[in-house]
């Protein structure tokens, strides 16, 4: 079965990071014909890249403890 998966799968805004894929889609993929999955295929290199979220500040209290 013909996949974009590179193996980087994480989840930001419901879009893998890695293949640019939604939520939907990983989940419908295994049931879409090969014609569903190549039109998803040939749009995804001008899907815009998911943003990571941004990264946890340290707190400039010295008294506050953050846990990630």
């Amino acid at each position: 079965m013909l996949t974009p998966c590179i193996g980087l799968c994480r989840r930001e805004e419901d879009v893998c990071v890695g293949c640019k894929r939604t939520l939907d889609e990983i989940i419908a993929w295994g049931k879409m014909t090969d014609d569903q999955r190549a039109a998803i295929m040939a749009e995804l290199p001008q899907r815009p890249d998911p943003k990571p979220p941004e990264p946890i500040r340290p707190s400039r209290n010295p008294f506050k403890r953050r846990f990630s």
